[in-house]
């Protein structure tokens, strides 16, 4: 009894003083016995920007300086195990085969329009980054290389907060996002809007093929200018009922439109063995993607008494209705033809999800977890193509180069998992257990194709963790993960680039299976932390892109199981603060990549690698300067070796006013450098080699403000406040 009391005066005490410290020139005496509600309670504490543990790795974006202006792209680039490549795609442990969650779930815009949305989205909008290479059984077995799960901020509290924010580029990017939460009782409510225009820096590229199939073509060029532009709208909201502190109820929807418009020059140049030029064209391309996101989910969450565990059902559904519009427009100089050509393709998946968790720890060693989980996926593709008939003057069908796709897949899952806690040890283990059942099929001129590539996988896991000391640990943990071929892998549809350059999916492909084995050792002090980390990963049928060329000199590319795929590697993550004022933290990592296809007679390998650095310091009240930079190389797959590295770097400058409710941020990338080359590529296939290299101007200047507003409250009397958590 003397203990809560004590407690409850103590805590009631320390709020006060916090009052007094926040508003000096009117703080009145203490009065204990009439304290309910105090307005604008303000904690300052740093945050540590890593974390690690036996699961996963955990960027803590809202820690980072670069989040208040910057976008999500710019803060993976700080992530120790990920990287951005020359054409500017996400990569985890140097791999694209990955499964992106958001706040645990495959459900919402940026979960199935990733690729495209990491330009735009704000980082403002995330609260941390989680890298999980050995996922538990309760994570879906989808994605080779791991899971990338975005943890949105919700940032609930009593009252209502909210922020505005506009940022602007020299590059003519322009954007304007908007937060607001508010609570009253029992409800909460929290809504999320942006819209933002992001035009591409100009690129130029350059693209050597040497056929070895033929003379007339043996040798092409094709010189590339693109400039292209990206429109994006976004809007969310999320609603939450919670009757007491045993019952959560949650409903929320997301929605975006996506525009992304690309404008190519191309010039494409042939010629013979001896040298001597056969065709040269000029073919001026213009491509028109959207991409359009909906989603919504239920959730309800039960948590029992006398810790007995928390139980939760969640239904989602979500659909993406995207098109591609293509005009390719053929301009003879030499030996060819007139020619324009007009492909619209639609495509609309919807996917729907039921599933239901159970999490309980007995006894405090004991932790079970079980659940199941239903996932239909719908997807139907139409397509188009036309040719221009230059002596009649009017468009014409071509039915030879379409085809439509009806696809339905079926996921059973199950899972369960038992872990249990020594003094200093803890062992987790769990099998998941997955039917998928794949139905679709391809609609062509040729007549109809039907396919079938369902399967049954067991994924186990298992984990063992160590707690040497309060500052030292060490873990192992092994898995399976699973990557299914896409409906882009699988829909058979012939997408032309070029007159002379086409590309298809193949609807054999089969689900690629990975072992994964990860160990992790942390130590630290008071005011430093590293982490080193070991990865490898073993696959018998990853899928590559591979590609051929012909006589003619048409390039045929599409996808294959053919290739056995061995990754190790070593990371090593560090950070070190001087109190609040200074902060460093840089990772490191090296890897070996082989590739082995059998039936094509053919071996790649190369060691991959990357060194991230960042770090602020604190100038005077209000602001604080920040810097980050990162360079990465040697890329690689079955048929491609990148030479070089990629690089980026950038300074930035924040400052608080009027409380540090108004921020301003200024941030300069790549501020000496105008020209920036990319690594190059060099292509080794059967029957053709190819050489890439693009360059373009990176330098830019980015200014964001944003304006944050709110009225908190907190009120003793209230329940201890149990909610969904971001990491189911």
């Amino acid at each position: 009894m003397y203990t809560k009391t004590f407690i409850i005066t103590a805590t009631a005490l320390v709020i006060s003083l916090s009052a007094r410290a926040q508003e000096p020139e009117t703080a009145k005496p203490d009065s204990l016995g009439t304290i309910q509600n105090l307005k604008e309670v303000i904690v300052v504490s740093q945050q540590e920007l890593i974390t690690t543990d036996a699961d996963k790795l955990t960027y803590n974006v809202q820690a980072d300086p670069q989040a208040e202006s910057g976008n999500l792209i710019d803060i993976l680039r700080n992530v120790p195990m990920l990287s951005i490549n020359g054409e500017e795609k996400v990569l985890l442990n140097g791999s694209p085969d990955y499964k992106v969650l958001v706040n645990g779930r495959p459900t919402g815009m940026l979960a199935r329009n990733f690729e495209q949305l990491v330009k735009t989205v704000p980082a403002s909008s995330i609260k941390e980054i989680q890298v999980i290479t050995n996922p538990p059984v309760k994570y879906d077995a989808e994605g080779i290389g791991g899971i990338i799960n975005i943890v949105m901020a919700r940032r609930l509290k009593s009252g209502y907060s909210g922020s505005l924010g506009t940022q602007a580029s020299t590059l003519g990017a322009v954007s304007g996002n908007g937060y607001i939460n508010a609570q009253l009782g029992k409800f909460t409510i929290s809504a999320n809007a942006s819209v933002a225009h992001f035009p591409n820096p100009e690129g130029y590229a350059i693209t050597d093929i040497e056929n070895h199939t033929t003379d007339l073509y043996r040798y092409q060029q094709l010189k590339f200018t693109n400039d292209s532009r990206i429109s994006s709208e976004a809007f969310s909201l999320e609603a939450s009922y919670e009757p007491d502190s045993l019952n959560l109820i949650t409903l929320s929807g997301w929605t975006n439109f996506q525009n992304v418009l690309n404008e190519y020059d191309i010039t494409e140049t042939f010629w013979d063995s001896n040298h001597i030029k056969t065709i040269e064209m000029k073919e001026p391309t213009m491509r028109t993607n959207r991409y359009n996101t909906f989603s919504g989910e239920m959730a309800y969450q039960k948590t029992f008494r006398n810790n007995k565990g928390i139980l939760t059902f969640s239904y989602a559904i979500d659909g993406n209705p995207n098109s591609t519009d293509n005009d390719i427009i053929v301009v003879p100089v030499l030996n060819c033809s007139k020619y324009h050509r007009h492909s619209y393709n639609t495509e609309h998946t919807l996917q729907q999800i039921g599933k239901i968790d159970y999490f309980a720890t007995l006894k405090k060693k004991h932790q079970i977890e079980a659940g199941g989980k239903y996932t239909l996926r719908s997807h139907v593709a139409d397509s188009q193509d036309e040719l221009w008939d230059f002596p009649t003057g009017q468009w014409v069908t071509d039915n030879s180069n379409v085809n439509d796709l009806d696809y339905n897949q079926h996921i059973f899952a199950a899972y369960a998992s038992y872990g249990y806690k020594f003094t200093k040890l803890t062992l987790k283990a769990g099998t998941r257990m997955e039917s998928t059942l794949n139905r679709g099929i391809s609609k062509s001129a040729s007549g109809n194709l039907e396919f079938d590539n369902s399967n049954f996988n067991v994924v186990p896991y298992l984990n063992a963790a160590w707690q040497i000391n309060p500052r030292n640990a060490i873990s192992v943990s092994y898995t399976r993960r699973l990557g299914r071929p896409s409906v882009n892998y699988l829909n058979p549809y012939i997408f032309e680039e070029s007159p002379y350059s086409r590309m298809h999916g193949n609807p054999d492909l089969r689900t690629v299976v990975s072992d994964a084995i990860t160990l992790t050792y942390r130590t630290g002090g008071e005011t430093w932390d590293l982490t080193a980390r070991t990865y490898g990963t073993l696959c018998n049928n990853k899928i590559e892109y591979l590609s051929k060329v012909y006589p003619d000199g048409i390039k045929v590319s599409t996808y294959e199981n053919a290739v056995t795929y061995n990754h190790i590697d070593e990371m090593l993550s560090f950070s070190w603060s001087h109190g609040s004022c200074f902060s460093l933290q840089s990772s490191a990592m090296v890897g070996y990549n082989w590739y082995h296809a059998p039936s094509l007679e053919q071996k790649n390998d190369g060691i991959q690698w990357s060194f991230d650095i960042s770090s602020n310091i604190v100038l005077w009240k209000g602001a604080m300067a920040f810097a980050s930079g990162g360079i990465y190389g040697g890329e690689t797959t079955l048929q491609r070796t990148y030479h070089g590295a990629d690089y980026m770097y950038s300074l930035g400058l924040r400052q608080g006013f009027i409380q540090n409710r108004l921020i301003l941020t200024i941030t300069s990338l790549m501020p000496f450098q105008n020209h920036y080359s990319g690594p190059t590529r060099d292509t080794y296939a059967e029957n053709y080699w190819q050489h890439n290299e693009s360059w373009y101007n990176p330098r830019q200047l980015r200014m964001g403000l944003t304006w944050r507003f709110g009225k908190t409250n907190i009120n003793l009397k209230r329940a201890q406040k149990t909610e969904v958590s971001d990491r189911l």
